[in-house]
């Protein structure tokens, strides 16, 4: 085989593969199921960057609680799918503020949707909750499920506006992610390392830079990291990855039997992980770990 020959097969995948790129940039917006109605819910709306209308649900837990926690879905998904989620955090007097990132569900479009801009809508909801529900957001605590849980990682290393962080299914490395989705094409000369180049580009950011494996590392507040031993989009190897980068004492981490990628049913069975974590908090501050 020429190397004529094999570089027109290259350039040939490589734009179909940027085809397909830009088709997977372009998240599906699922339409968001109403609550039930014994869930009591305000819906509300808030500007996130570039003024894009964010759109989330506000369940209130009464006035006499102090602690918000701020849900951030995942590719594709919507705030809806995190109902039972939700449920379970209100159960435990938890105000509750669910969104909707960009590009998906009922907020508004905002370009090329990327995991750091979904980090920044989970900014934004902070932001809101400080700002609009002050007595109720005393503490925040900051929860993302699959790309969410990898933006809400991006957050905690950047930002840390909330006081503790949940990291559910999160991939370990955008390039992890890319390698799985482009399967025996990754044996490609030089094919995984040009998309790689295309796609940090657009996205603007490097993958090293935003990948959880490293901002794990650079995270003083309290995180917990969940993921089920039987997800089959995001392997649990991604998970001890993550796990194994973080030597701080600040980083959680437990495995959920029999949970697939979606199982938030089994998330909400195993509750007793998150209520652990969250009477750990005042822990963390006896041993000198920033919650503040």
């Amino acid at each position: 085989m020429s190397i004529g020959f094999l570089s027109a097969i290259v350039t040939c995948v490589f734009l179909m593969a940027i085809m397909a790129i830009h088709l997977g940039f372009r998240a599906p917006r699922l339409a968001n199921e109403e609550p039930s109605k014994d869930v009591v819910f305000e819906v509300v709306e808030f500007e996130g960057k570039q003024k894009t209308l964010l759109h989330g649900w506000w369940l209130p837990a009464g006035d006499n609680f102090e602690t918000t926690v701020v849900l951030l879905h995942g590719w594709g998904a919507n705030k809806s799918l995190l109902l039972p989620l939700a449920k379970a955090f209100h159960n435990i007097h938890c105000h509750v503020l669910m969104i909707d990132a960009h590009n998906h569900g009922d907020s508004q479009s905002r370009g090329v949707a990327t995991m750091p801009k979904f980090s920044e809508d989970l900014d934004s909801a902070i932001a809101w909750c400080r700002s609009n529900r002050p007595e109720h957001s005393q503490k925040v605590l900051a929860v993302g499920h699959s790309v969410g849980a990898a933006a809400t990682l991006l957050s905690a290393s950047k930002t840390s506006h909330a006081d503790a962080y949940i990291a559910i299914s999160s991939f370990a490395h955008p390039k992890l992610m890319m390698k799985r989705h482009l399967g025996k094409l990754s044996k490609i000369p030089l094919l995984t390392w040009l998309l790689s180049a295309y796609v940090q580009k657009v996205i603007g950011h490097s993958f090293d830079e935003i990948a959880p494996v490293n901002t794990i590392q650079q995270i003083s507040k309290p995180v917990l990291c969940l993921h089920g031993n039987r997800d089959s989009v995001i392997p649990i190897e991604d998970f001890h990855l993550i796990c194994k980068s973080s030597k701080n004492s600040n980083v959680q981490c437990a495995e959920i039997a029999d949970a697939d990628h979606d199982s938030i049913d089994l998330i909400e069975q195993n509750f007793s992980l998150i209520e652990s974590f969250l009477a750990d908090l005042d822990n963390f501050k006896s041993r000198g770990i920033n919650t503040v």
